[in-house]
């Protein structure tokens, strides 16, 4: 391991969030993006422009910890790996009622035209690193967007945004419920790297007004 990746590792969660922040330009985006939990990046991107011209070859990550658990369950949830998989009923172009801020985001990018090969649910980084490149050499080079808690953001954007070379929006995760931030969340590297192998029960959504800002930017309304 890297010293970096070491210092990284041991940062207290609220020194992270602050540093995932400024690192992702988090802090020089507008009120509402900022309400929003959404960074353009870079932050000089002009994503209306991209909209308007490149849509067709932006792609889409989701995280599986977004499905629901506890209050409601994923119809997909296997009894052994729970939600670890990228499995979803929508992007099988199946219904599913039950609800689920990741089914609300899918639905969004459903709307403006992602196929199902567009959108990725994480199940742990290798794949989804895997995937990306794979959609890279396919021509894709954005991502709208690409969703996860802050520690993977600090994690994996350098690998994404400069070695793969992607831009695009990033959308931050909520703790699904704001008084239990213990089962939320990844706070350091131990919640971090238990959930890239078992599905730990932690329990994340993406907040309603990120869902309705990214409807927002894709209809070209920002």
């Amino acid at each position: 391991m890297k010293i970096w990746d070491l210092i990284y590792a041991l940062m207290p969660h609220s020194l992270n969030k602050s540093f995932v922040k400024w690192k992702c330009g988090l802090c020089r985006q507008d009120e509402l993006l900022q309400k929003s939990r959404i960074a353009i990046y870079p932050h000089t991107l002009d994503v209306n422009e991209l909209i308007t011209n490149d849509l067709d070859r932006a792609v889409s990550f989701l995280p599986y910890c977004a499905k629901p658990k506890g209050d409601f369950e994923c119809p997909l949830c296997d009894p052994v790996y729970g939600r670890k998989d990228s499995k979803c009923l929508k992007l099988m172009n199946h219904q599913c009622n039950v609800p689920c801020s990741l089914g609300s985001m899918v639905d969004v990018l459903k709307g403006h035209g992602f196929t199902h090969d567009r959108i990725f649910i994480i199940d742990n980084d290798s794949n989804l690193f895997s995937w990306l490149e794979q959609k890279k050499n396919e021509g894709y080079n954005y991502l709208l967007p690409g969703v996860s808690c802050y520690y993977g953001v600090g994690y994996a954007l350098d690998y994404i945004g400069k070695k793969l070379g992607y831009s695009g929006c990033i959308v931050f995760l909520d703790d699904y419920d704001s008084c239990d931030p213990g089962n939320g969340m990844c706070r350091g590297l131990g919640d971090y790297l238990s959930m890239e192998k078992f599905d730990k029960g932690k329990r994340t959504k993406i907040n309603e007004r990120s869902i309705q800002t990214m409807d927002m930017l894709l209809d070209g309304k920002y």
